[in-house]
């Protein structure tokens, strides 16, 4: 290994590589100094002097003159005839390179299994393959070309994928009169090409083919004229920036990074490229220059940089980068070529025998990284890049993302001292929060304040924290997030700066694919192609949500301050309102659509005017497979929708967007998202003198409070609500209304209140064509008959009710339905059917994800089970939903529960227990003004204290029970009233 880079120093490190690969064994560097050593007395005894290997800082040198060492040899003659080439000394320069190519016996190497041996071995093969090629030409020109034809048919069958070797032996044939045997050269060449790598011969090729075919000229270009001055070995170009000493974070790229810099992968020919890609301002060129600087011993030849686009300067030109890379490996200006390939193929002269590193800052695409990828093996390719040059052939990518918390304090202490960081800890977590993570940010806040070292870190938060001069200040010495991330932007294509700008009107955290469309007044393709752009450009972040695994998008905080900024200065207010309109009319359009799936239809909903910007059924389709589903995924940009719609005034839209997203709200109780949303749009609406929207608030908050079981606030709202829609006319609003009222009836006993009040909504709903909501109507009514004792009535309903909701595909509703279905066969005495009816509503519920339904149908369970003395199974099914059901607003089933275990530990003996269930119902029912089952309660609370031996609180219990039973409907308590007069004789 020495010898392969003689006269330089060989790393320890790169000398246990080449030994033992990626696995040194522990005494590997024992081995190394003994093995050394060992050389150096054998080369002392055949008479070389002793310091030919001599020890280096880090490793070791073999200090041996050019004329000793046939690899060295070689490239002096190859360079001097290269020399003569350029000088028009033809004759001299075949002489050179005859001397050059006879220093070769064999392989360079016996390589074994190494890696490093093995890409030194490719290079050395590829210089004598490439001075084969320049000898031939020589020789071409000379007219002394027969002698080559056996030689050059040698190789090409060591070396049959080489077209430039083919080409010349080819051209040495037809020039020696030998077309058939130049044309089967050919022919068994592309047989290989298409059988190999499916790929037609190259232009060179196919053109020397046709011209034999035709009887043509040869049309072999004029040779290029190499450099009058051609570099000497020892220039060494250290072009890479300096390191900085405060280097945080991004443990894990530079792991990655020095991996695959130094890998060759499966085939010992390629040259590693790989891309630092990630967002403006993360740290790519600083990481790069790190990682860079770590590896400087790995590439002895040196390191090649260019920063390729600039927000100052105009961008650099692949013809511009490589003539500051030949001028640095030591090409004067006079030698360097005028043509784009000619320069490039001079460069990757220069670099076949060397180990450089080439860094490429801030790339834009794959054709300025494709012309500076050096040739052959032994170099290595870092580009940074804002985009994913995935086109690019053969490249690995090491992603770099944004600081977590504890990096971005890591770094924020490092620029200002630990000292300043701590004592102002609160302050600067919050800087960490407002700058993202984004490295660009804290170090130019953190430099800011250590130049400011009278400023407090508070009130230099306060300056950052107003979004409109956040990026005003973001700026010291030249270096600034704006002007970081407008070198991304200018190189966009017009629509995704437009969507880029329009981004940032949406107040929401995350956002769907599908939005880009409106905002952009255009298709969905279109609009999911400038999306895409923003991805690849990095000003977009892509991430999955885990049960749905639907995709979210999102803008990172500055990127959309900037974002702001650019649509405030691009973009008219006109332009800005109706962009805004088409986005928020497609949430409501959506949210429409998932409702009429989830209904079957626009069943109990009522909507407004506003207008819709309808989307293609196929991305309906798409993206409702699953309404509810699709619901929960979007409901932080729907909550979000409805606010920034009351904040533009579209009052009318606001409250519409607000009561179609219920069926939301309600599946999951997301109950603070219903409040917040409704009580926005009712805001919005009474300042807009909106009746009819304010009604359908008014009545959707209601609902509500009924959900809470906050039945008192409830009354309250659906009164006025109840109103307004008579005002204005709206028959289905008012069928709503009375539905919700005489829930609130029957909750709170006034059963003769509750069945009016049906009777009133059924043919309002009828009328309107809700089916779904005279099915829930129905629903009520076979509850009411049930509790008064009247199962007949309640079957006949309930069956009309199924029908219903059968034809509509409402799930949710058809659920609630069986449940009540389960509660008549109970009523019947049939507890077989009731725990077979609960079970296959269990089931249900858990397809789509109904927690609430789930809960209620495990009641109902526990009650079968409870009838049929299976007390275990019972208990068991009880217990798992007791503690959901415990707040709001399911307190009533907490309730319920509670008196079905107190009845099982009462049959049981276990009266403590029991009384201590029956107590905390009878509570819940107090605090929730259930009078009717508050009677039932204080019954059982009774019973237990007898089965005490309490006689005397047995018997206030009961009284206190018959009290409230004897203001009630008498249909209901009549049984119950009669039993406590019995026990109270």
């Amino acid at each position: 290994m020495t010898l392969i880079e003689a006269n330089r120093s060989v790393g320890m490190d790169r000398l246990m590589e080449a030994v033992w690969d990626d696995a040194p064994p522990a005494t590997a560097k024992a081995q190394v100094q003994i093995c050394i050593s060992m050389l150096r007395r054998m080369l002392t005894e055949a008479g070389l002097p002793p310091d030919v290997i001599s020890t280096t800082s880090n490793g070791y040198m073999a200090r041996v003159p050019a004329d000793q060492l046939d690899s060295l040899a070689f490239a002096d003659l190859t360079r001097r005839a290269h020399q003569a080439v350029a000088e028009h000394r033809l004759a001299e320069a075949d002489e050179l390179f005859r001397t050059a190519t006879g220093l070769w016996r064999g392989h360079g190497l016996t390589t074994g299994n190494s890696r490093i041996l093995k890409g030194v071995d490719v290079r050395l093969v590829q210089e004598l393959v490439g001075a084969v090629e320049q000898w031939t030409d020589v020789r071409l020109r000379l007219g002394t070309h027969h002698g080559l034809v056996g030689y050059l048919t040698e190789l090409v069958s060591h070396h049959p994928l080489r077209e430039g070797l083919r080409v010349r032996l080819m051209r040495v044939l037809y020039q020696s009169g030998q077309q058939a045997e130049a044309l089967e050269v050919y022919r068994s060449g592309r047989r290989l090409l298409v059988d190999e790598l499916g790929i037609e011969p190259g232009e060179e090729l196919q053109a020397l083919e046709r011209a034999i075919l035709s009887g043509s000229p040869d049309p072999a270009p004029r040779p290029v004229a190499l450099p009058s001055t051609v570099p000497m070995p020892e220039v060494t170009p250290r072009q890479l920036p300096t390191d900085i000493q405060d280097f945080t974070g991004h443990t894990e790229p530079v792991r990655q990074l020095r991996q695959h810099l130094l890998s060759r992968g499966d085939s010992p020919y390629s040259v590693p490229v790989v891309v630092v890609c990630g967002k403006a301002g993360v740290g790519k060129t600083t990481l790069a220059t790190h990682v860079g600087h770590l590896l400087a011993d790995e590439f002895p030849d040196g390191q090649l940089f260019v920063q390729l686009n600039s927000l100052s300067v105009q961008p650099v030109t692949v013809a511009q980068a490589l003539e500051r890379f030949l001028r640095a490996l030591g090409v004067t200006g006079s030698a360097i070529p005028e043509r784009l390939e000619e320069r490039a193929e001079l460069y990757r002269q220069l670099l076949a025998h060397r180990r450089i590193l080439v860094v490429l800052d801030d790339a834009v695409d794959e054709e300025q990284v494709r012309w500076l990828v050096p040739g052959s093996a032994g170099c290595a390719v870092m580009v940074t890049s804002r985009f994913r040059l995935t086109g690019q052939p053969g490249v690995t990518t090491v992603n770099v993302h944004i600081f977590d918390q504890e990096e971005a304090m890591r770094l924020l202490v490092k620029v200002i001292g630990s000292d300043r960081a701590y004592a102002e800890l609160s302050e600067c977590l919050r800087l960490v929060e407002i700058c993202g993570g984004l490295p660009i940010g804290l170090r130019i806040a953190g430099a800011r304040l250590a130049s400011r070292p009278h400023w407090s870190i508070g009130r230099f938060v306060e300056r950052i924290a107003d979004e409109t001069q956040r990026l005003h200040e973001l700026v010291y010495r030249g270096l600034g997030v704006r002007a970081t991330l407008a070198l991304t932007y200018k190189v966009l294509s017009e629509t995704a700066q437009r969507l880029f700008r329009r981004l940032a009107m949406l107040e929401v955290h995350d956002f769907p694919g599908w939005l880009a469309a409106p905002l952009l007044d255009t298709s969905v393709h279109e609009g999911e192609e400038a999306l895409e752009e923003l991805i690849d450009a990095q000003f977009v972040d892509v991430e999955r949500l885990g049960r749905s695994g639907r995709l979210r998008f999102r803008l990172h905080d500055l990127i959309r301050t900037y974002a702001r900024e650019r649509l405030a200065h691009d973009d008219s207010p006109a332009e800005r309102a109706a962009a805004l309109d088409r986005a928020l009319g497609a949430w409501l359009y959506f949210a429409e659509q998932a409702h009429r799936r989830e209904y079957g239809g626009d069943h109990t909903l009522l909507h407004g005017s506003a207008e819709r910007w309808p989307l293609p059924d196929i991305v309906i389709e798409r993206e409702l497979v699953d309404p509810i589903q699709w619901y929960e995924s979007e409901r932080h940009g729907i909550v979000a929708a409805v606010c920034q719609a009351a904040r533009a005034g579209l009052d009318e839209l606001c409250w519409d967007l607000a009561l179609t997203s219920v069926t939301l709200f309600e599946a999951h109780s997301f109950f603070d998202d219903w409040r917040v949303t409704h009580e926005m749009a009712l805001a919005e609406c009474r300042r807009a003198a909106n009746r009819r929207g304010e009604a359908a608030m008014l009545h959707s908050l209601g609902a509500l409070r009924l959900f809470e079981q906050r039945f008192t606030e409830a009354g309250w709202l659906l009164r006025p609500a109840q109103h307004i829609f008579t005002e204005v006319g709206d028959r289905h609003g008012q069928a709503l209304v009375l539905r919700n009222l005489a829930f609130l009836d029957r909750a709170q006993g006034r059963m003769a209140d509750a069945t009016r009040r049906c009777e009133q909504a059924l043919p309002l709903l009828r009328a309107a064509g809700d089916a779904v909501g005279e099915a829930h109507v129905l629903g009520s009514m076979a509850q009411i008959q049930l509790e008064r004792g009247d199962a007949d009535a309640a079957e006949q309903q309930l069956t009309r009710a199924l029908e219903l909701v059968h034809a509509t595909g409402s799930r949710r509703i058809r659920c609630q339905l069986l449940c009540r279905l389960g509660d008549l066969q109970l009523a019947q005495q049939d507890e077989t059917a009731a725990e077979e009816t609960f079970r296959n509503v269990i089931k249900l519920v858990q397809e789509y994800g109904d927690k609430v339904g789930e809960m209620y149908a495990r009641y109902g369970l526990g009650v079968a089970l409870a009838r049929q003395q299976r007390t275990d199974e019972a208990e068991a099914e009880l217990v798992k939903v007791q503690d959901q059901a415990s707040y709001l607003p399911h307190r009533m089933l907490g309730g319920q529960i509670r008196m079905v275990r107190g009845g099982i530990h009462l049959e049981r003996g276990m009266a403590d227990l029991a009384l201590e269930l029956f107590s905390q119902a009878q509570q819940i029912f107090a605090e929730l003004e259930m009078d009717t089952w508050r009677v039932r309660a204080l019954l059982a609370v009774g019973d237990a204290y007898r089965s005490r031996g309490q006689s005397e609180a047995a018997s206030m219990a009961w009284r206190e029970s018959l009290a409230l039973a004897d203001k009630l409907d008498p249909k209901i308590v009549r049984p119950v009233a009669e039993e406590l007069r019995a026990r109270t004789r």
